[in-house]
Formats: C-alpha cells, structure tokens, sequence
C-alpha cells in the first residue's frame, strides 16, 4: 500500500489534489490511500506520533507551520519518504534543499504534472522501501524496512517493533537469529547491539555507551562486546545522513 498525505489550507486546492491522487491510484491500479490536512499542525502533530506516509504532498505556503517545517519534523523521523511541494513561485524551492524534496509544482495545479511527479515518487518508493517478510502464525507478513524501529529475539521466536506501535510475531527460528536478519543487517540503517537485538538507527532517539532509547521511548541495550561496533556504525550513520 501507497500513503499518501496531502496537506493545503484552501480547501478546493485540498479536494482537487485528493481526487487527482485516488485517480492516479486507480489508473495505475495502484493499492493506495490519501489523508487531507487543512491545517499543517494537525499533520505535524500525525508525524509526531509515529503516523508515517510514502509520499507527502505540501503547499509551501500555510500559516501555523509552512511547508518547510513540516518537512523537517518530516525528515526527523523518516528519511525515505517522497516531499512534494507546491508553490506559487519557484523562488521558494530553494528553502526546500534541506528536507531533500523530490519535485516542486507550480499552482494551480495541473492534473498532468502531478501525475508525472507520482510516477517519480512511486519509482523511488519501489526502489527504496525493500519488504521483510515474517513467517507468523497467522500467515506470511510483510513489513517495510523503515517501519522497523528495533527486533528482539525472544523465546525462540523474532519480535518486530513497528514504528506504529504495532508488533509482529514469528514461528519459532528454525536459524539463529544472526542468520535470520542477515538480510536486515546487510543495510546500513540496522544493527545488532546485543545477542537478542537490532535496532533501525533510523528511529533512534538517544544514544549512550549501553543503551539505546527509541523514538518508542524503548531502551535497547548495547553488550560490552559490541559497544564500539555500534559507536562507530551510529557515527557513520549520522554522519552519511547529514551530507
């Protein structure tokens, strides 16, 4: 599933660009979803508690919060997802460097453009956002990466930690739990910091010598064994997101 927010403060702009979305969607036949904001602090206030989307579409210009803050609290908790903006003038785009936007439209809309700019965003969600798959109880299960806020081994078994709140339980490991999350622990974005866990250094909120406080509030802790291994990984971490 694709989500979608949109965000604009004049409700015709609002309508047309969710009727616009949901018809790319059905063109495409595409499986997604689109949530209107009128007010730029009601969708903050989403971001804030962990309501993530694929692909934000922004008016640049809104009072409360404008465009550009939203994406920065944007970019706190999520580094994947799609920015679009719109804007009545292109003298803005600059302002939009630091929260990585992928395309500018220039208002009022035009249905063609858009569509050209979620062409590009479902490109780069299909590129970028890689599935994980947990063998359950119930059935297979899917995950994306970046959904991931941190993995525990327990009782024989893999806990995934979504970002939702959500958590995901598998049958018991037929592997160690190494060689289930090799996959996981070939990106650059997790680590094991213990025997019994890895964590996204995505969702990271703090980080100490021995432990690790998730954006959850969930303390993960670092094995002595393993503390320079994770120092170095979080330093590169921060240090290739912030270029």
């Amino acid at each position: 599933m694709i989500r979608v927010a949109i965000c604009d403060d004049e409700d015709k702009t609002l309508k047309d660009l969710e009727n616009a979305v949901l018809h790319y969607g059905t063109l495409k036949n595409l499986d997604l979803t689109a949530d209107t904001f009128s007010q730029s602090a009601d969708l903050a206030a989403k971001i804030q508690n962990n309501k993530a989307y694929d692909i934000y579409i922004l008016d640049m210009l809104m009072p409360q919060q404008n465009g550009i803050e939203v994406g920065q609290e944007i970019r706190k908790h999520d580094e994947h997802a799609v920015i679009i903006y719109l804007t009545s003038s292109m003298d803005f785009a600059y302002q939009a460097f630091g929260v990585f936007a992928q395309r500018y439209l220039l208002k009022p809309m035009n249905e063609a453009e858009l569509f050209k700019a979620l062409d590009f965003a479902a490109e780069t969600i299909r590129k970028t956002q890689k599935l994980f798959y947990v063998n359950t109880a119930q059935g297979i299960q899917q995950i994306y990466y970046h959904e991931i806020e941190y993995v525990e081994n327990a009782a024989r078994a893999l806990h995934i930690f979504a970002v939702n709140g959500e958590e995901i339980v598998s049958r018991l490991l037929r592997k160690s739990f190494e060689n289930e999350m090799n996959c996981l622990l070939n990106s650059r974005w997790f680590i094991q910091t213990h025997k019994s866990f890895i964590v996204n250094l995505c969702h990271v909120r703090l980080y100490e010598l021995s432990q690790m406080t998730m954006r959850s509030g969930a303390q993960i802790p670092i094995s002595k064994s393993r503390q320079a291994q994770v120092k170095r990984a979080y330093l590169k971490y921060i240090s290739e997101s912030n270029t």
